[in-house]
């Protein structure tokens, strides 16, 4: 590939980053340390300009893609992303009973809480009247990552993304539902909408299409952490760039919701109604 050629897609990639940025074109600068002379001459169709190494890594870092994305040399943008030592397992309970969730949401406290739940998110779960009682009737359909147990919707907006087809199933009380009771999925449903009717925006639920888009169970703790639920344990990344990433990951849910968070409470109602 001559020079010319890839100056040219080079400039259109970062057209994308820096129309894409989630801050504006300022904070990109200011990020990367490009002045506005030097990045109208990168953009230019005029000019063959490359940046230099150092300002390509730093691109790569602030925008979360990877420089041979940036350089043409690969078609995914985050391209192989390195596993450092800012990944590590860390136990759902620890062997003194307790759990690190509590210490991650008080670091995170001020700052936006997004999760993927594996089944329903526990902030809107009903628990089981008693820890004695069948399984079956628990409508909250097992594997709650309790990740957003005693958390204050006054110190962190929290948002949610999940599969409308979780929230069909508890209705129809089918899949994970399939024995429990019709009252129990009808009261996990009714209180669902209560708690996001009341607590909107503060608290945002999101639901995508899950037949057309797939995530694993996650949970960003602002800008400090990742925890990957994993069964009775979290898969735990704190290095910055990887917790960039998985924000916008969550971003890309979001927006592909087929039902928005400030419609949600009027589809969980048709949703109870329908059991």
């Amino acid at each position: 590939m001559d020079k010319r050629h890839l100056s040219r897609l080079f400039k259109d990639r970062l057209r994308r980053v820096v129309s894409s940025h989630p801050d504006g074109r300022g904070h990109f600068m200011r990020a990367t340390g490009i002045d506005r002379s030097a990045l109208s001459q990168f953009l230019s169709p005029d000019t063959d300009r490359m940046p230099r190494a150092e300002t390509l890594r730093r691109i790569a870092a602030v925008s979360g893609v990877s420089v041979d994305w940036l350089l043409c040399l690969e078609n995914a943008p985050e391209g192989r992303q390195e596993v450092t030592q800012s990944v590590q397992i860390e136990k759902e309970v620890q062997a003194d009973g307790s759990t690190p969730l509590d210490q991650w949401r008080h670091e995170a406290a001020g700052f936006k809480l997004r999760t993927v739940p594996s089944t329903l998110p526990d902030i809107v779960s009903l628990a089981p009247e008693t820890k004695q009682r069948d399984a079956h009737e628990d409508a909250r359909g097992g594997g709650v990552e309790n990740v957003l147990e005693r958390i204050s919707l006054n110190d962190m907006d929290v948002e949610v993304a999940m599969p409308l087809q979780t929230l069909q199933d508890l209705s129809a009380r089918s899949g994970l539902w399939r024995e429990a009771s019709r009252d129990s999925c009808r009261r996990q449903l009714f209180h669902m909408a209560r708690i996001c009717g009341e607590n909107y925006p503060a608290l945002r639920l999101h639901l995508y299409d899950g037949t057309r888009v797939f995530s694993a169970p996650f949970t960003v703790f602002g800008n400090q952490r990742v925890a990957l639920y994993i069964g009775d344990a979290y898969l735990v990344v704190s290095g910055p760039d990887q917790v960039r990433g998985f924000a916008r990951q969550f971003d890309r849910l979001v927006r592909q919701a087929v039902i928005g968070s400030d419609r949600v409470h009027d589809t969980l109602i048709g949703l109870a109604e329908a059991v």
